[in-house]
């Protein structure tokens, strides 16, 4: 397979063939061009943008379709509670990693809180109820550029304006002045477009490639990721919104799991991450989007294998726990049973189960559940919640 080499590239090794290259990969057959150009930083020429289609990409959407295939038989033997676990552990870890990755700060036990309904600060309360309206398969759109704004001001926007009240809107639908991007030694590295009027019309180019059926799923994230952020549309917040609108999109496509760990998969290449933009941005690429979007599905590759390894190590120390309780619990089949629910509701994310999942997952009565309940020892069972209780498991119980 014959590995991409980026034009920037190419130009610093050898420069007299840079030219020539740029023009056979801009008028190739199998290049698709984009109705916008890139201009680096400080410089003055730009470039109309452009992708082409190679092996190497065709090779990577290949792996991810198997990838998803291999995924789904994978899951297919997790218990649907199991299941729900992990994912609400999972927009715990996404919700912390996308605010990780702009510099908030955030703790996990502050956003397990909001995630759990505990929590009356309204920090993170936005985001992280827009992550669970997509693991619920909730419809958004996104789709013109009052769809953005719409969406920003419940997803980040409230939230940043009370924190900082110069980062408040102030345009017709998003900035008037500018938004720059400044590197660790303080160094602008990039701005965003400008005027209001500029933003509106690249957003609604961008909008138009993320929603073209036509153009393949990961061409067309991509692509709108990166246009999304080279102009830069809010003072704050852009990384955070583009990466949700992309966790979306996938989520239609592949299991939810994979929207639901995007952030926390770029996070831990989040050098790998930033260089693609770089790259993307020099003015020796030319417009060329393809190392961008290569680079970006092969991060969506590695969000699969991140994904797999976590959920089994979790089911094997399940197994491991299952067994013990047969030497720790009393009782008839449904107490075990209850047991066994209690430990599936503690082990990823322990927020526990309510009454109603008990009576649902074991087709007992309401008196029958309770009165096993209360025969168990009070060190082996912890409740939690508001006017709903929630019942779990005490992990502590295993160390003895």
């Amino acid at each position: 397979m014959m590995v991409y080499v980026p034009l920037s590239k190419v130009y610093h090794k050898c420069p007299a063939e840079h030219e020539s290259v740029y023009a056979k990969r801009f008028n190739a057959p199998t290049t698709t061009h984009f109705d916008f150009s890139i201009r680096q930083y400080g410089r003055r020429n730009e470039y109309p943008a452009f992708f082409c289609y190679t092996e190497e990409f065709a090779l990577l959407l290949e792996t991810i379709y198997q990838k998803h295939e291999q995924l789904l038989w994978s899951l297919g033997e997790v218990s649907t509670l199991l299941m729900r676990q992990f994912e609400l552990f999972s927009v715990v870890e996404e919700v912390r990693a996308t605010s990780d990755i702009e510099g908030v700060h955030s703790t996990r036990r502050e956003i397990e809180d909001v995630v759990n309904g505990a929590s009356r600060s309204p920090r993170f309360s936005s985001i992280v109820g827009k992550y669970l309206a997509l693991d619920n398969r909730t419809d958004f759109r996104f789709e013109t550029c009052e769809d953005i704004r719409a969406f920003y001001d419940e997803f980040v926007h409230r939230e940043i304006a009370a924190e900082e009240p110069s980062h408040k809107l102030d345009g017709e639908l998003f900035r008037k002045d500018a938004a720059q991007i400044f590197s660790a030694t303080g160094k602008i590295i990039h701005q965003g477009v400008q005027p209001e009027t500029k933003i509106i019309e690249l957003l609604e180019v961008a909008l138009k490639i993320l929603n073209a059926e036509e153009i393949p799923l990961l061409v067309r994230v991509s692509v709108f990721h990166y246009l999304f952020e080279y102009v830069h549309p809010f003072y704050d917040g852009n990384g955070r919104t583009a990466r949700f609108i992309v966790s979306y999109f996938l989520s239609r496509r592949f299991h939810k799991l994979i929207a639901l760990r995007l952030s926390l998969s770029i996070k831990r290449r989040k050098k790998f991450y930033y260089d693609l933009f770089t790259e993307t941005d020099s003015e020796w690429n030319c417009g060329d989007l393809t190392p961008f979007v290569i680079g970006f599905t092969k991060i969506i590759v590695a969000t699969f294998d991140d994904l797999v390894p976590p959920l089994e190590a979790k089911i094997k120390q399940l197994i491991k726990f299952k067994e013990r309780l047969k030497a720790l619990v009393c009782g008839d089949a449904l107490t075990f049973r209850l047991y066994e629910i209690l430990l599936e509701s503690s082990v990823f994310f322990a927020q526990g189960v309510c009454m109603d999942e008990l009576i649902g997952l074991t087709r007992k009565s309401r008196n029958t559940i309770k009165t096993r309940l209360d025969s168990m020892p009070k060190e082996h069972l912890l409740t939690g919640g508001g006017k709903k209780i929630f019942y779990k498991l005490n992990m502590g119980m295993f160390r003895t």
